[in-house]
């Protein structure tokens, strides 16, 4: 079978091993599979040494069922997350904490983004945010769209920063009434700062949530800016961690480090061998957030539909060779077979 593969800094489509069937997993027919621009472009531009496949994202129907499987049948729809089960491949072998059933009437394009879902859920649930309070998301690329719209429809007051006039569009078009985009390449930080003192009267959101990719190292000294005292600052994106002590001092904030998608990322007794923690021990796991995300397509409350672009598996290399030009495209994915 074919998957996508980089090595000192070039992408291609090679033939690896046929993944095989394990126990407490899923052979899955890829259908799907999304790219996750940031964290890809960053593997590639390392310029590994050793091939190495790409993604981590994807849907697709399943073939074969492994040992002790249970709630799954042959043909069901998932959507499948985290290397190095998942990649860019033909066919996957998937433990079944990481596959989530896809209902039918949910977009299977916009079910291949389970990964990146869920990753913006356990980002959004660090922040420990309750119910009426605020939260700026920081960097409103695809990652940020989603915290952005979770956050809308979790009822907290959102604020929407980017840098970008294109996604501060994208996100202004959704006209949430507890939602509000500033574009600071349109207006300037004092805005910003006088919207946040309305809403909070003057005391600052209660979270900031940095979503960008970005080697700025001001964002999280503009984060303190914005964050109440004793507020919290959760880091989903890929960012310098420099800032100001001082700032950090006044403010007396928390700055928290969202690892992933959630609880039993890394852990190969969660992962390879499909082992899951008790709800009553550990509410919101991985798995859990990828079937929240998808609970939310199937509801309509999150939409990525629009600015998601559709390539064939075997454009790979010059799909790359585009995004490192076009920075501000959103959601691209890879196409396999006929669904």
């Amino acid at each position: 079978m074919r998957a996508i593969l980089t090595c000192e800094g070039k992408v291609y489509l090679d033939e690896v091993e046929e993944p095989q069937l394990g126990e407490r997993t899923l052979l899955v027919r890829t259908l799907y599979s999304a790219i996750s621009t940031g964290t890809e472009l960053n593997l590639i531009s390392s310029k590994t040494k050793n091939p190495f496949r790409l993604g981590y994202s994807a849907v697709g129907v399943v073939e074969e069922i492994g040992n002790g499987v249970k709630g799954f049948e042959i043909g069901n729809l998932v959507a499948c997350y985290g290397a190095p089960y998942v990649f860019h491949g033909e066919k996957l072998s998937v433990p079944i904490t990481l596959c989530a059933k896809v209902p039918q009437g949910v977009s299977l394009k916009e079910a291949a983004f389970v990964g990146l879902g869920a990753i913006a859920i356990h980002g959004i649930r660090k922040a420990n945010l309750q119910f009426g309070e605020s939260v700026v998301i920081l960097g409103l690329g695809l990652l940020g769209q989603l915290s952005y719209q979770i956050s809308a429809h979790a009822n907290y007051r959102v604020i929407g920063v980017s840098y970008s006039n294109e996604h501060a569009e994208i996100a202004k078009k959704f006209n949430y009434q507890n939602g509000h985009v500033i574009n600071l390449q349109e207006e300037n930080e004092d805005s910003l700062l006088k919207y946040i003192d309305e809403i909070t009267e003057g005391n600052g959101v209660d979270a900031v949530v940095i979503t960008a990719h970005s080697p700025d190292t001001k964002l999280i000294d503009n984060a303190l800016k914005w964050v109440r005292v004793g507020g919290k600052i959760v880091i989903v994106g890929n960012v310098r961690m420099e800032f100001d002590r001082e700032a950090f001092f006044q403010k007396e904030a928390e700055v928290l480090i969202s690892r992933a998608a959630g609880p039993g990322r890394y852990d190969l007794n969660y992962e390879k061998n499909a082992v899951d923690y008790p709800v009553s021990l550990v509410r919101w796991t991985e798995g859990r957030n990828m079937k929240e995300y998808i609970r939310l397509l199937k509801e309509k409350k999150i939409v990525i539909s629009p600015f998601i672009k559709e390539y064939p598996f075997e454009k790979a290399p010059e799909v790359y060779s585009s995004l490192k030009k076009e920075p501000n495209i959103l959601g691209t994915i890879f196409k396999y077979s006929k669904e």
